[in-house]
């Protein structure tokens, strides 16, 4: 068995550094079209620890009903907590075509940026993360949104 390297090291803070660029995002794709809400699903368990830096939902398809509520929605939870206080939502616009939309961007039309909860944004290693989408729509509008992409961005702990 190869043992990790230990040292010596360029500086102190180095395994921080390292850490810092290298957690990947945690994240989960719903492929197709989007006509129901999807419950509490698994994003997976961070190897550090750290606390949330972003989260943001994106879609290939934002769906179109311009007499009707449609939007989609996105919580994130840290072992059954929320870690957001504004959670990030897609909703399509009356007037406009059903596009690529996305959270990520500020000032999107049609879409609110997730607001984190610097009081439930800290994870320790194994820590579990969930997410649970809540689609509002009527029974038929005139196109469904479709293909949605969650992404957590995670700031590890500098060592």
């Amino acid at each position: 068995m190869v043992q990790p390297w230990r040292g010596p090291l360029p500086n102190p803070s180095f395994r921080g550094q390292v850490s810092m660029h290298g957690e990947v995002p945690l994240t989960a794709v719903v492929s197709g079209e989007i006509t129901l809400g999807r419950d509490v699903s698994p994003l997976g368990s961070p190897r550090m620890g750290g606390r949330v830096a972003d989260a943001y939902l994106s879609v290939n398809a934002s769906g179109k009903d311009d007499t009707n509520a449609l939007d989609l929605e996105l919580d994130v939870k840290i072992n059954d907590t929320s870690c957001l206080t504004t959670k990030p939502k897609i909703r399509h616009v009356s007037g406009e075509d059903s596009t690529q939309k996305s959270t990520k961007v500020s000032g999107e039309a049609g879409c609110t940026s997730a607001v984190i909860d610097t009081d439930n944004d800290s994870y320790s290693p194994g820590d579990f993360f969930t997410y649970t989408l809540t689609l509002t729509r009527t029974a038929s509008p005139t196109t469904e949104m479709s293909n949605a992409a969650i992404v957590v961005e995670l700031e590890p702990d500098v060592i």
